[in-house]
């Protein structure tokens, strides 16, 4: 009997207790009338109550620490990441100091080493063939992150970077360096012409060329630089405004001699290089991005340019800065924009708190803290952080830096071809600047190197 009331005792006691709870769950409403449970709760609360498969989530406001993959060293991190923890308190960054290439993220995984951040600065080849690629897409909308904030056209080159075809988001921008022109202002005094204060056709900008690429007091002035050497990136420029693949994304067909836009730049590049003195013939000029001393009027480079590219600072302070030069009728865009990204990995475990990483990372306060030092912004399209640009850089101050920034964008192709990289026609400026071969001699000879390396990289992936 005793044993039986004490188990009658436990189960009055039970429903007494149960009461209680769906008493003080339930509250008079403002006509007196008791809510449901149903009506008490917010409509969103199922989207904003915490998941029970993401820790992430059930830890909201705890402490977490993020890894960063970055491969430039301690004080560079510091400088670049560490103003983060201001936006985001409860995380910590922890830098993870390697390389995202395939031997160091072997030697990570082997270590069970695992960034939650990866710095994709040599491009996603390796993220790809070790699967550590997570698409953004939907903690962008999980996050309601604002895509807006990102220019159209860079916007597109990060989803053309989606070897699917659907246009995923595999990565955040580091940041977009612009170009433009750099010009020296003791040459143009130099020969009486004035400065290229208004955007400029590339035909007016060879006109210029051709009137400061003279002998002067025993010097030979040359009027136009396209880049640090004949070999650079820069001097593929006025073919990039014009967003055309030289092959086909699909076969790897080599499309130069039949695409008009590449007729069209080596037929300005021909008008160029035809006036007489304006090819440097020194290699050690063209070597590395040494500015050539104190004898070319302008340059076509990069916005940080004026900062890692001059070295002499007595030429920099006479530098200023003009606009991107454009094709004219009504083609007047600059190259379509691209940035190395910044990758969540696959295998992370705090994937929502990397992502609010990559949203600070992006954010305009943080933007105007890295444009102030000299890391040009991927958010071109927000005028208050441009205007910060290398405010705390010496070699910046009182320069136009924001005419880097007047020539929007193009959009890239639909699918950009990764076969394009095998058809070098940068690198085989010089050999063009030196021959008399026509145009079409010369493409025949481009396409049929570009394919033979084409095919074998086609037979080393097989």
């Amino acid at each position: 009997m005793n044993q039986r009331n004490r188990c009658q005792r436990m189960l009055l006691a039970v429903f007494l207790l149960l009461t209680i709870i769906v008493s003080g769950c339930s509250s008079p409403s403002s006509s007196g009338s008791v809510s449901t449970p149903q009506e008490t709760t917010p409509k969103n609360d199922a989207a904003s109550a915490p998941s029970q498969t993401d820790p992430d989530e059930k830890t909201n406001d705890e402490p977490v620490t993020v890894k960063i993959l970055y491969p430039w060293g301690a004080d560079n991190f510091e400088l670049r990441y560490r103003g983060i923890e201001k936006l985001l308190p409860n995380v910590t960054i922890e830098l993870v100091d390697s390389q995202a290439q395939m031997d160091p993220l072997q030697e990570l995984n082997a270590q069970k080493i695992v960034p939650d951040i990866i710095f994709a600065n040599w491009g996603l080849d390796a993220l790809y063939e070790l699967d550590m690629i997570e698409p953004l897409d939907d903690l962008i909308q999980k996050h309601q992150f604002d895509l807006d904030t990102l220019d159209p056209s860079l916007l597109a080159s990060i989803r053309s970077m989606d070897r699917t075809g659907k246009g995923r988001i595999l990565g955040f921008p580091i940041q977009y360096s612009p170009y433009g022109i750099w010009y020296n202002k003791d040459v143009f005094d130099k020969f009486g012409i004035e400065y290229p204060a208004e955007r400029l056709t590339w035909d007016e900008v060879a006109e210029l060329a051709k009137q400061m690429t003279a002998e002067r007091d025993g010097v030979q002035y040359r009027g136009l630089e396209m880049g640090p050497g004949l070999a650079s990136g820069e001097v593929t420029v006025p073919l990039s405004q014009l967003a055309v693949n030289l092959t086909d994304p699909d076969t790897g067909e080599v499309l130069i001699d039949k695409e008009p836009a590449v007729t069209r730049y080596l037929e300005l590049m021909k008008k160029i290089y035809s006036i007489p003195g304006i090819v440097n013939e020194d290699p050690e000029a063209r070597k590395d991005y040494e500015f050539p001393k104190k004898n070319v009027g302008m340059i076509v480079s990069w916005i940080e340019y004026l900062r890692w590219g001059v070295g002499d600072p007595e030429v920099a302070a006479n530098m200023e800065a003009a606009p991107l030069p454009v094709w004219g009728d009504g083609e007047e865009s600059a190259p379509p924009a691209g940035s190395n990204l910044l990758v969540i990995n696959k295998y992370s475990k705090h994937k929502d708190a990397a992502f609010k990483v990559l949203m600070a990372y992006l954010s305009p306060e943080h933007q105007t803290e890295l444009a102030k030092i000299g890391d040009a912004p991927p958010l071109f399209n927000n005028k208050d952080v441009i205007s910060h640009f290398g405010e705390d850089v010496e070699v910046f101050k009182g320069k136009n830096v924001a005419a880097f920034y007047e020539v929007p964008p193009a959009l890239p192709p639909a699918k950009i071809s990764s076969w394009d990289q095998y058809v070098d026609i940068g690198g085989s400026m010089l050999k063009f600047s030196r021959s008399d071969m026509d145009i079409a001699s010369f493409l025949r000879q481009l396409k049929e190197e570009s394919a033979v390396k084409i095919t074998e990289a086609k037979n080393q992936k097989e």
